[in-house]
């Protein structure tokens, strides 16, 4: 069915700004974006008129860990699930004595804990909660990370386009083959089953959460098979010591989660080095965070093509630093996209809140769109069928009203959009879920 959008503004990601025009869509697809005053109203069935609006792509968001959305929340406990509570603290405070509450290994560790003591109910609705979440904030795209196979059928089933990178730990050569093989069965499993709008990458958790056997694997595997990776990277104090030392708290964290101590490959290198010692730097290689990343870290990985999730609030609100928006602009020009974590550590899963926190006024209105459509759809590889309204594209757009007084360059300042389509079919509206 052929359907036209009308509004004040339209921004296609493609370097343009078209005023008072028409999106023209068929089968979910878009086909063009025409004058309104060239517009043949009579042979269209379907015409929306937003009138004073702008719509743009849906946004990408490139890290998300949607199972902790309602961790915080108060639930109801059986006995079962009280004991559960009970034997979880007494091995916080076991493994954990000494650590301050306020450090990123005791906040994260608290994490950990609280979802284990989740019923199987309670972590549907959590991960279901977040994608609904995201819909509302104006994202129709998104990669997510979990060691979990569980929320498959969820992703499968939601409109939105979603990237599922299964995290991976190690901490000897013997795990890192067990974990090698169990992650093989499952892409081949999950291969046949996924939808048209889920996609497949592995996400080996950190330089000191994976053993380097497990890396080097999985460099020649994906490299083999054209498959993504994403790692968080730099950060954490923790992290930079235990690359320096051979040894930091986040050994502590590992015993906790059951994995035993092992030390880095070689000490004394910096993330960037590690990483280029373990043969996985390359354009298929997504990072997140990067606090710590010196100018010689971020020269190593500019030269490779690596890209950067960028998530600078929960940086901030978790280690008190993030890397300066100056240098990602520099380091990662065409290579970034905003990433929000969840909300057991951020207030929001806003991308434009995400990005209003530090652009400042470095980026105009259409440079800083692309950082949320165009540009992470191409480092997610999507950038075929989402991530700009270009012809044969998928129509997956947000509609944002405006005042009277306002133009365009408004939707910076929003906090969401009012309207979110996905493949032409209206899926948000009003502030309200319509799938």
């Amino acid at each position: 069915m052929t359907k036209v959008y009308k509004a004040k503004w339209i921004i296609p990601s493609d370097g343009n700004v078209y005023e008072d025009c028409a999106l023209i869509t068929d089968e979910g697809k878009v086909q063009e974006i025409i004058k309104q005053n060239e517009l043949d109203e009579s042979i269209y069935d379907h015409i929306k008129d937003f009138q004073n609006a702008v719509i743009t792509p849906g946004f990408v968001n490139l890290h998300n860990h949607l199972q902790y959305t309602k961790v915080k929340c108060e639930k109801k406990k059986s006995l079962h699930e009280k004991i559960k509570r009970i034997y979880t603290i007494f091995k916080k405070f076991y493994f954990l004595a000494g650590i301050s509450k306020k450090s990123f290994i005791y906040k994260l560790a608290n994490l950990l804990s609280e979802y284990f003591c989740m019923s199987k109910e309670e972590k549907r609705s959590s991960f279901k909660k977040g994608l609904e979440l995201s819909l509302l904030n104006g994202t129709t795209a998104l990669a997510q990370l979990s060691t979990e196979s569980k929320y498959f059928n969820l992703l499968n089933e939601t409109p939105l386009k979603t990237y599922l990178f299964f995290e991976l730990f190690s901490d000897s050569v013997e795990t890192s083959k067990e974990e090698f093989r169990a992650i093989q069965k499952k892409i081949e499993k999950f291969k046949n089953q996924k939808s048209e709008n889920t996609f497949i990458g592995v996400a080996p958790h950190s330089v000191c959460c994976v053993h380097k056997r497990l890396f080097r694997i999985l460099s020649k595997y994906c490299k083999k098979h054209n498959i993504l990776m994403t790692i968080r990277l730099a950060e954490s104090k923790e992290e930079m010591d235990w690359l320096k030392h051979g040894f930091s708290d986040i050994d502590l964290l590992n015993e906790f989660t059951g994995n035993k101590k092992f030390e880095p490959v070689m000490e004394n290198l910096s993330p960037a080095q590690y990483l280029k010692e373990m043969g996985i730097l390359s354009k298929q290689l997504l990072v997140s965070y990067g606090n710590y990343l010196s100018e010689s870290d971020l020269a190593i990985l500019l030269e490779n093509k690596v890209a950067l999730a960028y998530c600078p609030r929960i940086s901030d609100n978790l280690h008190d630093k993030k890397l300066d928006f100056d240098e990602v602009l520099k380091y990662f020009p065409n290579r970034f996209g905003f990433g929000v974590n969840s909300l057991a550590f951020n207030s929001d899963l806003s991308l434009l809140n995400e990005l209003r926190y530090v652009n400042n006024g470095k980026l105009s209105t259409i440079e800083a769109l692309k950082y949320l459509t165009i540009i992470p759809a191409k480092i997610l590889r999507l950038n075929n069928i989402i991530g700009s309204l270009e012809c044969d594209k998928d129509a997956d757009f947000n509609v944002f009203e405006l005042a009277e007084n306002e133009d365009y360059n408004a939707i910076l300042n929003k906090e969401r959009p009012d309207h979110v389509y996905i493949n032409a079919r209206s899926v948000v509206k009003q502030g309200k879920i319509k799938y």
